[in-house]
């Protein structure tokens, strides 16, 4: 604390190394003849289809997914995310990396490097390790086991640093992929015991994933990503490595007991067992990837870029013709969100949005930037549901089991019961500006419904939110309840924090949430 009090006093300002040699590499195509993999990819593709998708909206199913594609394959991994912590779930995927490097698969990590504190000391320790290079997007420089350190060291950058690579995204062999929500930490993966998130990947196969390989590589070959061995310490010798890699990476990280119900919610085996069987089930879908471009960041009042996932995301919902359902935890409109639900109300699209309840939402920042829109997003007739932050009252919770907390963390939309598009993306100011995202749009029937399936299961762990036919009097309607038994108090919120909320909501920039 002295230290961090001292660097703030004297505007402390550290800087990254110039001139830093970046080797160029990009993905490697599948090649069957090579990879066991890229055979079973196109074997179980769907007859004549471009693309193969396979939902994943358990967290338990996403982590096993995750490291049965990692210990299978047998030429390249490349994984980018956003969060990558140090616990359970974290070190189960950094384990399950090292072993792929150590039998000979090239893998690349890019990992955002605002939350890498607490892995700093798995960093060091895998950071020579042959076959496996760490790139870190946006870095800080200095102070970098905490991130009070870090900030503290960074004064003089912060508007650099307040740009984040958002993206989530794995690619093995050139042949699967996986996309979607999730970082890697246990809240994802429905294993930490206090708050859990209902959140969405999805494994894909065929002609998009040599589109996300393209995308991968933009951010890897990237003028803000940076090998890590220029920003993180070292370890000393070998011997010294190969020890604390024992220590921090035991043979038991990678072989965690994942606790797999038999099937998910869509009625299928964990991806573990499949792959096990030499076979995966896919749906068919024509889909194509797309992210921001790395060097995004654009100020208040700035046009978004023609290319950016936000501008794709609206382009779609503006042509809607019967019926738009999303879900977003992150929901903060703004004028131009507002502009889109008011031009479909007059098309007489049928609209649906599932987010966060305040007492869900981990972000209180944002959860004051939305509680302004709720009454404007009623009267564009929008149907609105805020996910429950409590267990269901009849012992139900179709993502995961257990007493923790709900938080929704799912980006997901369905347009028309036709097109789906799944990624990083909040419909928030943060991701349309400031933050990189990425995802897919994905053409395909039989896949929307899967995915209305499982927004109909979250909706089912929500409160309907009402608006007074004559007033602005909001209602909340609990799950399995008639209209007429809603209540005026909002579910879960302390009269503090609405004190707190009334007193702060003047004072949030919308533009920074």
């Amino acid at each position: 604390m002295l230290g961090f009090a001292l660097a703030l006093a004297l505007g402390a300002c550290g800087s990254l190394p110039a001139g830093v040699e970046r080797p160029v590499s990009t993905s490697l195509p599948a090649a069957p003849e090579q990879s066991p993999l890229a055979r079973l990819a196109a074997a179980e593709l769907p007859a004549g289809a471009q693309s193969g998708f396979r939902l994943l909206p358990l967290g338990a199913y996403g982590l096993d997914a995750r490291l049965a594609l990692i210990g299978r394959a047998t030429r390249t991994l490349d994984l980018q995310v956003y969060i990558m912590e140090n616990d359970e779930s974290g070190r189960a995927v950094f384990a399950a990396l090292r072993d792929a490097a150590l039998r000979g698969v090239r893998v690349r990590l890019l990992l955002d490097d605002l939350n890498s504190a607490g892995a700093e000391p798995l960093l060091q320790a895998l950071v020579d390790l042959p076959n496996l290079e760490i790139r870190l997007f946006n870095p800080f420089c200095c102070a970098r086991q905490s991130l009070a350190g870090r900030i503290a060291t960074s004064l003089g950058d912060l508007p650099r640093l307040d740009h984040r690579m958002h993206n989530k995204l794995m690619i093995a062999d050139g042949a699967l992929a996986v996309v979607g929500g999730r970082n890697i930490a246990d809240a994802y993966f429905g294993r930490d015991p206090v708050a859990n998130f209902i959140d969405l990947d999805a494994i894909a196969a065929g002609r998009v994933v040599p589109q996300l390989g393209v995308l991968f590589d933009r951010y890897w070959n990237s003028e803000e990503s940076f090998p890590a061995q220029v920003l993180v310490r070292p370890l000393g010798p070998e011997s010294e490595r190969l020890a604390a890699l024992a220590r921090l990476l035991p043979d038991s990280a990678a072989a965690i007991d994942l606790g797999l119900p038999a099937r998910d919610l869509l009625g299928r085996e964990p991806v573990g067992r499949e792959l096990a069987a030499n076979r995966l089930s896919l749906v068919a879908g024509l889909a194509y990837g797309v992210a921001d471009q790395p060097s995004k960041r654009l100020q208040i009042g700035d046009e978004l870029e023609a290319g950016s996932l936000m501008t794709g995301a609206v382009s779609h919902m503006l042509g809607t013709r019967r019926e738009l359902v999303v879900s977003s935890p992150y929901l903060v409109p703004g004028t131009r969100g507002m502009a889109v639900m008011h031009s479909l109300q007059r098309k007489g699209v049928e609209m649906t949005l599932v987010t966060n309840s305040l007492s869900a939402n981990d972000s209180a920042l944002v959860g004051i930037g939305y509680a302004r829109y709720r009454r404007p997003i009623l009267r564009a007739g929008v149907r609105l549901y805020e996910i429950s932050a409590l267990p269901s009252a009849n012992g139900s919770q179709p993502f995961f089991s257990g007493s923790s907390r709900g938080r929704l963390h799912a980006k997901l939309m369905v347009i028309d019961q036709e097109v789906v598009l799944l990624g990083s993306l909040n419909l928030d100011p943060r991701s349309a500006r400031r933050n990189t995202e990425l995802g897919v749009a994905i053409d395909s029937p039989a896949l929307a419904r899967e995915a209305l399936r499982l927004i109909q299961a979250m909706k089912n762990e929500a409160y309907a939110v009402r608006l007074e036919t004559q007033g602005s009097a909001l209602t909340w309607v609990a799950p399995d309840e008639d209209d007429d038994q809603g209540v005026d108090t909002e579910p879960g919120v302390s009269p503090w924090y609405a004190l707190q909320r009334l007193l702060l909501q003047p004072l949030v920039p919308e533009d920074l949430l």
